[in-house]
């Protein structure tokens, strides 16, 4: 599909499967570590919730978020959140 849309991409341009899944990891670890700190450096306390739920076919599912205040760029405080 990427080289019928793309007239200038070539079949080497396109990254093997491992590849991606090896980026894809790597951004994770990335928004993870990020979003760690940022929560450890929260102004106050967190409040977190959750919720579980499922589709008909019993396909089960879980969320966690947690709220917090932090400074944001122009140092006003700013209500985050992160699921």
């Amino acid at each position: 599909l990427l080289l019928y849309i793309g007239a200038d991409i070539q079949d080497s341009d396109i990254p093997h499967r491992t590849k991606l899944s090896q980026l894809i990891v790597q951004q994770f670890q990335k928004e993870y570590s990020k979003m760690i700190g940022d929560i450890q450096n929260a102004l106050g306390r967190l409040s977190w919730t959750s919720d579980i739920w499922s589709r008909i076919n019993l396909e089960s599912y879980l969320a966690v978020t947690v709220h917090y205040v932090a400074r944001g760029r122009n140092r006003h405080l700013e209500l985050r959140s992160r699921l």
